[in-house]
This record gives structure tokens, C-alpha cells and sequence, in this order.
């Protein structure tokens, strides 16, 4: 499950990722771990007013280069899963690209739950608040990477449990998706900056920075923020 905040919608004319969300979840969409950080575009935020980051906040975050090993590690041998999973997919290939790396990752290359809720939520938009909404499922806080995956993540597993075939009928996807090739030899060295709780501010300009040493730790890392969070997934 991947969520990315960005500077615009179009990477054709140079819109970049700023921040990462990945949950990863069993078969039955259950949370088995997770990670976030902001991402350094190299270009001017925008579009702040949307997702509350600031060219301030990702001054010491990592570039994006910095964590495609952690993120082609968490992907490989997964289906990904996003909700408009078009959008995302595109802005991975494309700073997968940047960085050096063409996984020849397609817009339909995994499960888009905005699709799958056109079948499961008939009459329900598609877009991500009123279908959480319809759902009983709460976002803490909107437009915030990681909280949105596990929104997105809540969605998919009622998805998946009230339909007994739910990974027959959407095979199509799930096969594209085991079928890219990730780079799975870059994960040493990923340095993570997860964004802030609001209510903390900015006590320094290194602030919230961590950095997670293990392979291991990097795969399962929920951390203490946001605690709320974390906790969520244990209880999911």
C-alpha cells in the first residue's frame, strides 16, 4: 500500500514527490509494517495550502534517490495498491527513472481501490473522503502520506473481505504487479525524516530527524510516530 504527496499533478512538467507513505499488509490486508518520510524535491514545494509541507520542511529530508532501495524493497514480490493507483505509479516510474532506475512500472501495473470501489461502493464517489466516509473509516490526518495508505488500506481489506474471490477476480493487476522487477540490491543506507505530529512545530531545523539503521528494521519500522497511528495498525 503506497501513498505519495507531491509539488503538482503533472511530472511531465516537473512536479516532484515530497513525501512517501508505505504500509505493508498480508494477503488478507492486515498491516505487517510500514514507513514514511518527506522527500527533498530539489524544486520549490507548492501546493502547500494542500498538503500543510513547506520548502522548510524537507531542507534535510532524503532525495528520493535515497530511498528507492527501501522502497524497491518493499515492493518487491508485493502487489502494489494505491488509490488512484495511475497517479501514483507514474510519479514512481518517473523518479525511479530519475534515479536511474526503469522498472517499467505501468499505470495498471497493481490494484487501484478508487477501481474497485466503482464494483464494491456503486453510488459512492470514488474519491478517497466520501468513500472512507461511507466506510466508517477515519483519516486522521488528510493528506498526510502515510495516514492516507492506511486509510486506503482499512478500504482494501473490506474490499477483500466481502468477496471470498476477490484475488481471482482481480488477477490481472496482482500479475502485473509481481511481475516488476525492483532493484531489491540498494537498501543500505535509507534515511528516513517522517513529518511531524502538528502539534509539535519545528523546535529546530534538523527537527524529527531519524535515521534506521537495520534491513530489518527498515521493513517492519512504524516508530513512535505517529503513535496513534501505529497503534491503529497493531489493532487492524
Amino acid at each position: 500500500m503506497i501513498d505519495l504527496e507531491t509539488t503538482g499533478f503533472s511530472w511531465v512538467d516537473g512536479d516532484r514527490v515530497i513525501e512517501v507513505g508505505v504500509i505493508m499488509l498480508d494477503p488478507l490486508g492486515a498491516p505487517t509494517g510500514g514507513w514514511t518520510t518527506l522527500v527533498d524535491p530539489g524544486r520549490p514545494v507548492a501546493a502547500t495550502q494542500i498538503h500543510r509541507i513547506s520548502d522548510r520542511d524537507v531542507a534535510h529530508a532524503p532525495r528520493f534517490a535515497e530511498i528507492a532501495g527501501l522502497l524497491a524493497t518493499s515492493c518487491a514480490d508485493r502487489v502494489l495498491v494505491a488509490h488512484n493507483l495511475a497517479f501514483d505509479s507514474y510519479f514512481l516510474h518517473h523518479e525511479l527513472l530519475t534515479a536511474g532506475f526503469d522498472v517499467g512500472l505501468g499505470p495498471r501495473a497493481g490494484v487501484c481501490t478508487m477501481d474497485l470501489a466503482g464494483h464494491y461502493m456503486p453510488g459512492v464517489s470514488r474519491a478517497l473522503d466520501p468513500l472512507c466516509r461511507a466506510a466508517g473509516i477515519d483519516i486522521k490526518h488528510r493528506h498526510w502520506a502515510l495516514w492516507d495508505a492506511e486509510a486506503t488500506g482499512r478500504l482494501l481489506r473490506r474490499f477483500i473481505s466481502a468477496d471470498p474471490a476477490f484475488h481471482r477476480h482481480w488477477r490481472e493487476g496482482i500479475d502485473r504487479s509481481l511481475a516488476v522487477q525492483w532493484p531489491v540490491h540498494l537498501t543500505d543506507g535509507a534515511r528516513l525524516l517522517p513529518r511531524c505530529p502538528p502539534t509539535s512545530g519545528h523546535p529546530d531545523d534538523d527537527w524529527c530527524a531519524t535515521c534506521v539503521q537495520s534491513q530489518q528494521r527498515r521493513l517492519k519500522w512504524l516508530g513512535g510516530w505517529p503513535r496513534v497511528l501505529a497503534a491503529r495498525l497493531r489493532r487492524a
